[in-house]
């Protein structure tokens, strides 16, 4: 970045007037900001907790095209995810990839191989073929695939994608995209009041003890699950509503797979749940429960219910207990209520993540609701679009999203090779790094010595330093648990006994 242009996004990061304020920054403010910022508007992303800190941070990982949605028949939606999915996987060939599927068919599942098959196959074509084709396989080379599937049970394989760190991680890229255009985000900062006035807000911003008045001439409001309460204070009430599907996560302190591939199974509410890999580590869930608050916890019940299911699906030497868990996710799916009709389902299991954008031209407001991570780009661009709808001069963005220049990859790798011994670690390490940090990790790592500072997770310490430095970390589990996938792949006590880490932590006032 040349001087000229660090200067001009400067300006523009100090400014306390604004083209538009968004309001939250898990995926949706994200990818509002970084598509806004990349089309020449002067934007501000806020958020109340850290980036991606609450329903953002708590996904299965993956990027899918919704599967299970052809059991409702919602094929225009399995065609939209599939072809984002596609997008996405294109756009980001090291922070997406591809990923197998296997799924056991046994008593819980609602079809045979044959339909399963066929089922898989309409999914493949439905998606344009996008992925690998899907496979069948008797009991026999079910068996032999994945030694831990109860023996007699016949499968099915299809391919999605996944994302091998953290959701949390893949939304800050995009705020940081759009901090490169120009975008002020500021994490830990919420939005305490709003006056709409000659057609531009005022809004009260509060930081800790520190308050702020900024203005805008428009309000994208972003704020997942909690779009209704912002609403209220922006006074813009939106025709949909939402309705919260809790869904938990348990980290185990092992690899259960065979191969680096999802296990699906059918739990005893004939839902698809998974195992899942997470680094050296296994992600099991989820449960889909209806809450009426954004605010959960995962309960005994949930942890019951989550290692009934998968000791109940799997043929184990050693069945799952609680003690190998390292690690929990929960949080809740905003499920959009559109109309009377979604409001007299009477299975609200049948309600899918689709997304709809609501615009208010008389306050200048714009209300993302639902969506899930898959269709993170065609949100992106209809903010664009709405936003323009509100008199505001947002210019083609361009290539607002991707990974970016490839060229240097091969390169780099060879650089980490080269310093060390361990092939294995080496290779984690070097996908690490540039996974997360792109042609920056030559930077990051000159000069210094490409270790693990945790065995078995590719993490450095100087990518640590890096991160602590340059990412809007505010608190220890920004790092740990956003930035990086430490906290959710180390229990506490792990973390604790890790004395080179613990010190490097204090060392960076974390």
């Amino acid at each position: 970045m040349s001087v000229q242009k660090e200067t001009k996004s400067r300006k523009i990061e100090d400014s306390s007037d604004f083209d538009v304020a968004i309001i939250g920054a898990g995926i949706n403010g994200a990818v509002a900001a970084a598509a806004l910022s990349a089309s020449g508007l002067k934007v501000l992303l806020v958020d109340k907790g850290d980036f991606a800190g609450f329903t953002s941070q708590e996904s299965s990982n993956l990027v899918w095209g919704g599967i299970k949605y052809l059991q409702s028949y919602e094929f225009w939606l399995v065609f939209k995810l599939s072809l984002a999915r596609n997008r996405l996987m294109r756009s980001y060939p090291n922070q997406i990839k591809e990923i197998g599927f296997l799924a056991s068919i046994g008593p819980t599942a609602p079809f045979g191989r044959v339909l399963g098959t066929f089922g898989t196959l309409f999914y493949w074509g439905i998606g344009l073929f996008g992925t690998q084709p899907p496979r069948s396989y008797s009991a026999k080379r079910a068996k032999e695939l994945e030694p831990n599937l109860i023996r007699g049970r016949k499968a099915v394989k299809y391919f999605d994608a996944k994302l091998p760190d953290n959701d949390s991680r893949f939304v800050y890229d995009f705020i940081r995209n759009a901090k490169a255009k120009g975008a002020s985000a500021r994490n830990y900062t919420e939005l305490n009041g709003a006056e709409f006035t000659g057609g531009h807000w005022k809004l009260s911003l509060a930081s800790g003890k520190k308050l702020e008045d900024v203005t805008a001439k428009a309000v994208v409001n972003a704020a997942g699950p909690f779009s209704g309460k912002v609403s209220e204070l922006l006074g813009s009430k939106t025709k949909a509503s939402l309705v919260f599907s809790k869904g938990i996560h348990l980290i185990l302190n092992r690899r259960i797979a065979k191969e680096n591939q999802v296990l699906a199974f059918w739990d005893e509410q004939e839902r698809l749940f998974y195992v899942l890999p997470m680094g050296d580590r296994s992600m099991v869930g989820t449960t889909d429960t209806r809450v009426d608050s954004p605010e959960t916890q995962v309960t005994q019940e949930d942890r019951d219910f989550v290692i009934r299911q998968i000791n109940a699906q799997l043929e184990l030497e050693i069945p799952i207990s609680y003690d190998q868990v390292v690690a929990e996710r929960c949080g809740v799916r905003p499920l959009v209520v559109e109309s009377k009709s979604d409001e007299a389902v009477t299975d609200w299991h049948q309600l899918s993540r689709k997304h709809i954008l609501e615009i208010d031209r008389n306050k200048n407001v714009v209300t993302i609701l639902g969506g899930k991570l898959t269709d993170c780009l065609n949100i992106g661009q209809e903010t664009i679009s709405e936003i323009r709808k509100l008199g505001l001069q947002a210019n083609d963005p361009g290539r607002w999203f991707g990974e970016g220049d490839q060229i240097r990859k091969k390169e780099f790798f060879e650089l980490i090779s080269a310093q060390l011994d361990d092939a294995a670690a080496a290779t984690r390490i070097a996908e690490g790094l540039w996974r997360r940090q792109g042609v920056q990790a030559f930077e990051i790592i000159a000069g210094k010595l490409a270790t693990e500072i945790i065995p078995g997770i590719g993490v450095t310490e100087a990518e640590i330093r890096h991160i602590a430095n340059h990412e809007d970390v505010q608190v220890r589990e920004d790092l740990l648990r956003r930035r990086l996938p430490i906290s959710m792949t180390r229990s506490p006590q792990e973390l604790s006994a890790n004395k080179e880490l613990e010190k490097l932590l204090v060392e960076l006032g974390l």
